[in-house]
């Protein structure tokens, strides 16, 4: 009996859980709704609209900002990975014009499952109500890896990952579309 006085199997002692009941997956069986065969590629997509009459005044104050030895720090979600625009920030960063990359949990998780799966993004409502929602084997168990074996080395979360992939080289075959991954390659944290 748990607190509320359920039987509950997942439940071990006052508020562990139990993981002898979770079910895992691997994401090879997983239709992907983003891939990389669907990133946009800079240079090549002649109509995209980048976001209205505010847009190129962004464009101009990061320029100015970099020409003045200002820092530029990207702070995204998840979405823009998902819309396969990965490319076009590692293009900036290559360039010098990021200094910063900052993401929540989601885009990490997106990026790192491109890198080795070569896509990502579930269908979440049908993950969702068949319990297979965020349950991917690789995932979760590389991605634990990563971050257990940098917390060792005094690494923060991005560096963990992107060390990870450096070092198992033959699991991420796509890491060359993956941000963090690229980021770390061109010192930019």
């Amino acid at each position: 009996m748990n607190e509320w006085g359920e039987n509950d199997k997942n439940v071990i002692g006052k508020g562990r859980l139990g993981f002898q009941n979770i079910t895992t997956y691997s994401v090879k069986d997983r239709k992907n709704l983003v891939t990389i065969d669907n990133m946009l590629v800079p240079g090549t997509e002649e109509s995209i609209q980048w976001g209205g009459e505010d847009f190129d005044e962004l464009a101009d104050r990061i320029i100015r900002a970099r020409e003045n030895k200002r820092p530029v720090i990207l702070s995204m979600g998840a979405h823009v990975i998902k819309n396969g625009l990965s490319l076009y920030i590692i293009e900036l960063v290559k360039k010098g014009l990021v200094t910063h990359v900052a993401s929540n949990g989601a885009g990490s998780i997106h990026d790192f499952e491109l890198s080795y799966n070569g896509g990502t993004s579930e269908d979440v409502p049908t993950a969702i109500e068949d319990g297979s929602f965020g349950m991917w084997e690789e995932t979760g168990r590389w991605m634990n890896e990563a971050l257990q074996e940098g917390a060792k080395k005094g690494l923060g979360y991005g560096e963990s990952l992107a060390v990870y992939m450096d070092k198992n080289q033959e699991r991420f075959p796509y890491r060359d579309y993956c941000l963090l991954y690229q980021a770390y390659k061109n010192g930019v944290p």
